[in-house]
């Protein structure tokens, strides 16, 4: 919901008037009543009034972790199935662009996709945009992680240092925006283009200062290695006045088009997981355990704790779960166009919608006594 309210105009169209009628119209009143209900029948029956797709398949960003955990709770509680949706799989992703071409082909109708990279494909795709239409980041994740050693606390001292994320990744491609919000525009990285399961090896051999990505990602990989938190330095983009709206459940205009009722049952169940996590994130935990063994829960406890930090920020619990700041969604959208040279940068309505959103009293978090 946007925290500037759009006032909704309803028309309601009466039929007033009636008057007295003879014995003999009695039967011309019954067959016009039954015509109308003809024609109400028909109409029910066109392309418009066709019935919805209730069962649905979501696509999230990465493998299966801790950060899923609100749409696993929605599905186990039976959330889906309360708002009439039977969701057929929640499978794991490869990335964002993966995910989003997932959704647009029609191969899953919902896709968990952080807001900058659906600008993007949404530039580069124009004959099928996908839309949010609930936002589960309100903070963006987006961030370098560095050796402590390296001396690294603020952008400027990026310059020259050997960052892991070569073209492609959300990171090299965006920290223009990071480095004007910081006013070191000046910094040249040295960026070491590999694959992403090598950043954190590299790191930890020294091979790089730091390695650029999502904190709910990336900080857990580091930890894996052996590393502590005492021994990382988090330069995050919301730090630093880049602050951008982040993970999202997306899909596409036609689709939400054509299924209005599916696409708010699944917002809304989503919204109660996300409730439910927040409320007890070991119980959910828990559970994810139980669907993969061998997850360490040590590591997914730290990388759920970062994904909850960016769910339940002070603007959230003041005014609810993706409630939208018009002026901010807008940085997203100009800071994003800038960065990938999006030549059109696309309507904010076009971006984000909340009218599929529940009422606002049950966004808001559980306050503790």
């Amino acid at each position: 919901m946007l925290v500037n309210q759009r006032k909704t105009l309803i028309t309601d169209v009466s039929v007033e008037g009636t008057r007295r009628m003879s014995p003999g119209s009695v039967t011309r009143r019954s067959l016009l009543g039954v015509g109308a209900l003809a024609l109400a029948s028909a109409l029910a029956f066109t392309p418009g009034a066709q019935a919805e797709t209730t069962n649905v398949k979501i696509m999230m960003d990465w493998i299966i972790q801790g950060t899923h955990a609100p749409f696993f709770i929605a599905q186990q509680k039976g959330y889906f199935k309360d708002a009439g949706v039977t969701v057929d799989a929640i499978d794991a992703g490869k990335g964002a662009t993966n995910v989003a071409v997932s959704v647009a082909g029609g191969a899953y109708q919902f896709g968990w996709v952080d807001m900058p990279s659906m600008i993007n494909f949404n530039a580069k795709n124009p004959s099928s945009p996908l839309i949010a239409v609930y936002i589960s980041f309100d903070d963006s994740p987006l961030a370098l992680i560095t050796r402590k050693d390296a001396g690294i606390t603020k952008p400027a001292d990026l310059d020259g240092k050997k960052i892991a994320g070569g073209p492609g990744t959300a990171v090299h491609d965006t920290i223009s925006i990071l480095l004007k919000a910081a006013h070191a525009e000046n910094v040249k990285i040295d960026w070491v283009a590999v694959q992403p399961q090598l950043f954190g090896p590299m790191l930890k051999r020294g091979e790089v200062a730091g390695t650029g990505g999502f904190t709910n990602s990336n900080i857990p990989a580091a930890l894996e290695l052996g590393f502590s938190m005492n021994d990382l330095s988090i330069i995050k983009y919301s730090d630093f006045g880049a602050n951008m709206y982040g993970l999202a459940l997306v899909t596409t205009k036609k689709f939400a088009d054509e299924n209005p009722d599916t696409v708010r049952g699944v917002v809304k169940a989503l919204n109660q997981g996300t409730k439910d996590t927040i409320a007890d994130p070991d119980a959910a935990l828990a559970l994810l355990k139980e669907r993969d063994p061998m997850m360490k829960l040590d590591i997914e406890k730290v990388r759920l704790g970062l994904a909850l930090d960016l769910t339940k920020t002070p603007h959230v619990v003041q005014y609810g779960l993706s409630t939208v700041v018009p002026e901010k969604l807008q940085f997203t959208i100009d800071a994003i166009s800038g960065a990938y040279d999006i030549a059109s940068p696309p309507a904010p309505s076009a971006v984000y919608t909340d009218k599929f959103l529940p009422p606002a009293a049950e966004r808001m978090l559980a306050s503790k006594s």
